[in-house]
């Protein structure tokens, strides 16, 4: 979810709305989806933390709310059909929401930290903008020479380019208009549409 230009940012939100109406229907994502059958084909979820990544990064990029009522339905979710005895569960299948015996590291590492940071939004790493987080969710200070030339290859407006978040703001929006979607009715519903989604 890098989020470098207004035209990205969008995709970026489209996107990750296609994997959130896959989180509706199932309440996990599953390992493999197949858009054309409109079936999922291989329904383990071991706990990945790219998509509470993805809703971290693009709150961070618009400060829209949407994304953590997003971050709060994957809470839920986990809490109501990973949660173990000991920890969390892989689903052996986003179907029947059967539990396995594993929990691998990366839920704790990435998926949780990320949905922490989601609602920590006073927490110091929130503030800071010179570091950036490894595919592995470990933390990489970024010097002020990369932060200078990080728009090296996009010799657009640097100042649009790099963030879109004047774009959304919790202030932007009326209240009652908070927790909508940061896309078209009709792009949800042509979501819906394509996963066979009851809304």
């Amino acid at each position: 979810a890098v989020v470098s230009t207004q035209s990205t940012g969008e995709t970026a939100i489209l996107h990750h709305a296609l994997f959130y109406g896959l989180w509706l229907k199932y309440d996990a994502l599953p390992e493999r989806y197949n858009w054309e059958r409109k079936i999922c084909e291989y329904s383990i979820y071991p706990l990945r933390p790219e998509f509470a990544e993805a809703t971290y990064l693009l709150y961070q990029a618009t400060k829209h709310p949407f994304y953590q009522y997003v971050g709060e339905a994957i809470y839920q979710s986990l809490e109501q059909y990973t949660r173990a005895k000991c920890g969390y569960a892989t689903l052996n299948s986003v179907l029947s929401k059967k539990q396995e015996d594993r929990m691998e590291s990366f839920f704790l590492s990435e998926t949780c930290k990320y949905l922490y940071l989601l609602f920590d939004t006073d927490n110091p790493l929130n503030q800071r903008g010179d570091f950036i987080f490894t595919t592995e969710g470990h933390l990489m200070r970024v010097d002020s020479f990369a932060r200078e030339r990080r728009n090296v290859f996009n010799k657009g407006d640097t100042d649009k380019a790099t963030n879109i978040s004047h774009l959304f703001s919790c202030e932007t929006f009326p209240r009652y208009r908070q927790l909508a979607p940061p896309f078209s009715e009709q792009y949800w519903f042509d979501i819906a549409s394509l996963i066979n989604l009851k809304l």
